[in-house]
């Protein structure tokens, strides 16, 4: 095979790249005007102008069902995939031994292979498609053998997930287009290398379909490979597939290597240390803690100089096989609802626009010198709008964690210097809590009453709620696959604790919608907002009042909700406080016949005291696993601690919801306060009872430091508590014993009791 050297790097960004074969959104074009190139430099969907209508209606129902639809016959996709090509059943039947297929028989469909006796087979992951920092590339060509690059989708597979499919929603929209940008850079860069995509076949005549693992068996005896290698996945069933992998590989006498190049650290290897207080666990502090004891991440790897062209190409089922992203068709007139269109208009899915928008936010006036004090405007204007980026890979931890540290890193925003450490978090959770995604960590919630109104849950996810900050969130989350971090935190406040709705069901809406949808991520951000997580959200948002603080100009919301522009900013945000003619003369009509909805809750304290009083009875109803100082306890995970596995241990727990004694002296509030700021007297006037919202003014114990540290506090007072609680809070708390010998606790009794019955691990 030839080496083949790398192409200079392009000097404008790939502009007009629309997919393989026209995808979603794209049209066939490869190429733009070099006008519209120059506009291309920058993230786009950040215009002033007023959206005056979705190119889409949001309807839930519909969009969430259409795939059933499609299995039962009652709907269709617009040009359907082509079948897969035979090859890809792979040469093994479950549970047969493993027999490598001769190369051109009828088992691998008659296609070629590569003459060529040795080759290294890369098998390319969802979550790794960048040519920069890709330790599994950079082994590839320092190898010297022929490289071959796969993509492998199983659809059964990515079906098996139920709820968490990506297929079809807005990140498999951003993926599809993410591998083909991959793929052309590939070819831009190497002189024609590409990706081979490869659908595993859906089985037939009462077959099984085939398996990840089978079909990247069939594949690597198709190339006369000798080694595969890839990047490890940290999602459970990206795990299942390495482990399936390493397994049928082995059996077959062929070396199989993973580099970890997802993550800063190799999760699996974190061991937080609770024997002296640095947070509760499960919080940052302590995990923050053991990854610095781990080092420094390593320095990324620049792209391989060269690939070795194998002598024959891997054929490929092509991208459009895999139906990532399939368009609907409408019944009544047979039209194409490309529902990716705006996604696609807002974004550019290139590596080279992830690594541009990074360079921008690091510049002198970039978001970085601002991101500590505006980080929390919906706008957002002074964040770095890079985590669809970060989601599929596109963009390394690894070079960000350097570029951070280069550019000043926690001295000019302690905030984002953290944000890598609470992406890997995240994984650290799902790695000991696999089920994380659909049952709370703390297992004995899992009873919570919940409000279950379908009505209501829709015209949330509509951007309905009569809450204008909110409404304008779900309205671009919609439209753009995106929302601001703390448009997304308002948007699940709302939900949670002002409806009572499961966290299930907006965690469910977020990874349809959202083009950054992580399986990690959004499972840990919706656990802690529906208070089951390892870290409660010490803090609430007033909907009416997060507006005014998070759109202060009220540029964002007119944006997304044009029917509302012409209100003068005071009533922009509580538009029901605003006089009849100044309503009228804005054109906005509210409630039933309304071009804007009246509010989906009125009353707020209410409303969140209701919830709070749906956590407190299901902790009342399991004493067992309720401290002497009133916190949750959960056993700790194996493999999470340096010293206290499988003990009952006490996690953070909100004030409001301690239980001492078989009491709550909060007074029956879901209180808390927002970034340091107390509630003040809700916004709009209805009645109810201003003394008790003005106890609300009082931040929980410790205010947001306290929150941050995990609820003791961090910093004096926080080692204070420590020490002042007391023996029977020690204990809880998990502190060695006197006399006992530090080392891995033997007591897995109870953490194998309570894994299986609530968490499922």
């Amino acid at each position: 095979g030839a080496l083949v050297e790398a192409a200079p790097p392009a000097s404008s960004l790939l502009a007009g790249f629309r997919g393989e074969g026209g995808g979603p959104g794209t049209g066939k074009s490869s190429a733009a005007p070099p006008q519209k190139q120059a506009r291309m430099s920058a993230p786009r969907g950040r215009g002033r102008g007023a959206v005056t209508s979705l190119a889409v209606p949001i309807v839930p129902h519909v969009s969430l069902a259409f795939e059933a639809a499609v299995k039962a016959g009652r709907k269709r996709y617009a040009n359907p995939p082509p079948a897969p090509a035979a090859a890809t059943r792979g040469t093994v039947a479950p549970g047969a031994a493993v027999v490598a297929a001769p190369k051109s028989s009828p088992r691998n469909g008659g296609r070629a292979t590569s003459a060529t006796p040795h080759c290294t087979l890369v098998w390319l992951r969802p979550f790794d498609l960048r040519l920069h920092d890709n330790a599994v590339l950079d082994y590839a060509a320092k190898r010297g053998a022929p490289v071959q690059i796969v993509f492998v989708w199983s659809h059964a597979e990515d079906q098996r997930q139920g709820h968490w499919a990506l297929a079809g929603t807005a990140a498999g929209l951003w993926l599809h287009h993410a591998l083909a940008s991959f793929d052309a850079e590939l070819r831009r860069r190497y002189g024609g290398f590409r990706v081979a995509f490869r659908r595993c076949a859906d089985g037939a005549a009462g077959a099984p379909p085939a398996s990840t693992a089978e079909t990247l068996l069939a594949i690597a005896a198709e190339v006369g490979a000798d080694e595969v290698v890839t990047s490890r996945a940290y999602d459970p069933s990206g795990v299942e597939a390495d482990r399936q992998a390493g397994s049928m590989l082995a059996a077959a006498a062929l070396r199989f290597r993973m580099f970890q190049t997802f993550l800063l650290y190799d999760i699996e290897r974190v061991r937080v240390d609770m024997g002296s207080w640095r947070g509760h666990f499960g919080t940052l502090t302590p995990f923050h803690s053991a990854c610095r004891g781990m080092g420094e991440p390593p320095r990324p790897l620049a792209e391989p100089k060269a690939l070795k062209r194998p002598e024959v190409e891997l054929a490929s089922d092509g991208l459009d096989a895999l139906a990532l992203a399939r368009l609907p068709v409408r019944e009544i007139d047979g039209s194409v609802v490309d529902w990716g269109a705006p996604i696609h208009a807002a974004w550019e899915i290139t590596e080279r626009a992830a690594l541009a928008t990074l360079r921008r936010f690091f510049e002198p006036g970039g978001g970085f010198g601002r991101y500590e004090k505006a980080r929390n405007l919906a706008d957002a204007s002074a964040v770095a709008r890079i985590s669809p980026f970060l989601r599929f890979g596109m963009l390394s931890s690894r070079l960000m964690y350097w570029e951070i540290k280069a550019a000043g890193g926690k001295e000019v925003s302690i905030t984002f210097w953290r944000r890598l450490t609470w992406r890997d978090l995240a994984y650290w959770q799902l790695h000991h809590f696999p089920k994380m995604q659909d049952v709370p960590i703390r297992g004995h919630y899992q009873g919570q009453r919940w409000n279950t109104d379908a009505t209501v849950l829709a015209l949330w996810q509509q951007g309905r709620t009569g809450y204008p900050l909110i409404d304008a969130g779900m309205r671009e989350l919609w439209a753009t696959g995106w929302m601001a971090q703390n448009v997304r935190m308002a948007a699940a406040i709302l939900l949670c604790e002002m409806l009572n709705i499961n966290w299930v069901e907006g965690e469910k809406w977020f990874h349809h919608t959202l083009v950054d949808a992580d399986p990690a991520i959004n499972a840990m951000m919706w656990q802690n907002a529906g208070k089951g997580g390892l870290d409660q959200w010490n803090f609430s948002m007033h909907p009416a009042r997060a507006g005014k603080t998070q759109d202060p100009t009220g540029e964002y919301t007119r944006r997304w909700c044009p029917e509302l522009a012409g209100l003068p900013t005071k009533f922009l945000h509580t538009p029901w406080e605003a006089p009849e003619p100044v309503l009228r003369s804005a054109g906005v009509t509210l409630g039933p016949g309304g071009n804007y909805p009246e509010r989906i809750v009125k009353d707020i304290g209410r409303a969140s005291r209701e919830s709070g009083d749906a956590i407190r009875a299901v902790r009342a109803s399991a004493p067992a696993w309720n401290d002497a100082g009133g916190y949750d306890l959960i056993p700790l995970p194996r493999g999470s601690t340096m010293a206290h596995d499988g003990q009952k241990f006490r996690i953070f727990t909100k004030k409001e919801f301690r239980m001492v004694g078989g009491r709550f002296d909060s007074g029956g509030w879901n209180d808390g306060a927002w970034d340091g700021d107390a509630w003040g007297a809700e916004a709009g006037g209805d009645g109810q009872d201003t003394a008790a919202w003005g106890r609300l003014a009082a931040p929980a114990a410790g205010g947001r430091r306290a929150a941050l540290g995990g609820g003791a506090g961090g910093g004096r007072a926080g080692r204070q508590r420590w020490r002042e609680a007391g023996p029977a809070a020690a204990r809880s708390w998990g502190q060695k014993p006197a006399g006992r010998k530090a080392g891995a606790s033997a007591n897995q009794t109870v953490l194998d009791e309570y894994m299986q019955k609530a968490v499922g691990a």
